[in-house]
């Protein structure tokens, strides 16, 4: 019987996460020379930033009227956030130009031709691997389109996108949508990510699917990656070990 395996996108197949490093530290650097001597610690200011972008997660973006979640302008917007919120706390006016120019780094975070580069090391093996034992593969990732599909253009440009039946792109994954595609497969069925969370808990809901787990600590998972092996869940190191237990699968 051939197998189902529904892969996550970010920090899965392709790096993401320290995408955002420079940009932070850029604007970090940039609100110093902006406000001098009145300018917090650095690492307070990254700190501020951490807990700024988590809560404007949830936050409404007025342009749209519905949560910003992993929206594109979420990430820009904590960065003058960050500003402004020092400006508050110092009692000094933001400058719109300081604004503009935060927004703009922000933005770098989003550069498509680090895709190219960021590619896991064996994802594009593991996915020809898979496709010769005509398993289904699916891509199932949240976030932006317009950013999501910079990156599975450049798993394209690859030669490996071809071997998805399905790609799906969500504000965030669901067991509806895991059960949808369990109904696509008469072998076992498998959840690939980074997440237990996002990617693997979801799918756990549905009968027939189990997980595999490559821990990767994001932005959003600070402290909440340690899992242990369960009955349905495979803890990996990288993407080319699912290469090695495939047998067993």
């Amino acid at each position: 019987m051939n197998k189902l395996f529904v892969f996550d996108l970010d920090d899965t197949l392709i790096d993401n996460v320290h995408d955002y490093a420079k940009p932070i530290l850029d604007a970090a650097w940039l609100i110093i020379q902006t406000l001098g001597a009145k300018a917090p610690h650095v690492s307070k200011i990254i700190a501020m930033e951490q807990e700024i972008d988590l809560r404007r997660v949830k936050e409404i973006n007025p342009d749209t009227g519905k949560p910003f979640l992993y929206s594109m302008e979420r990430f820009p917007g904590s960065l003058v956030s960050t500003y402004n919120e020092i400006c508050q706390s110092i009692k000094m006016t933001p400058i719109k130009e300081t604004q503009k120019k935060l927004y703009d780094i922000g933005l770098m975070a989003f550069d498509k031709e680090m895709y190219y580069q960021n590619i896991k090391p064996y994802a594009l093996e593991l996915i020809h691997f898979l496709s010769r034992w005509n398993d289904e593969l699916i891509l199932y990732t949240k976030g932006d389109e317009r950013v999501q599909n910079n990156k599975i253009i450049a798993l394209a440009h690859k030669g490996v996108m071809q071997f998805f039946t399905d790609i799906v792109i969500a504000d965030q994954k669901n067991a509806n949508t895991f059960a949808k595609f369990a109904t696509r497969c008469s072998g076992r069925c498998y959840s690939v990510g980074n997440s237990f969370n996002a990617d693997i808990a979801p799918a756990l809901a549905t009968p027939g699917f189990s997980g595999i787990l490559i821990p990767v600590e994001t932005w959003d998972t600070i402290g909440k990656t340690k899992f242990e092996s369960a009955d349905n869940v495979y803890v990996l190191d990288n993407l080319a070990q699912i290469m090695d237990i495939y047998p067993r699968l």
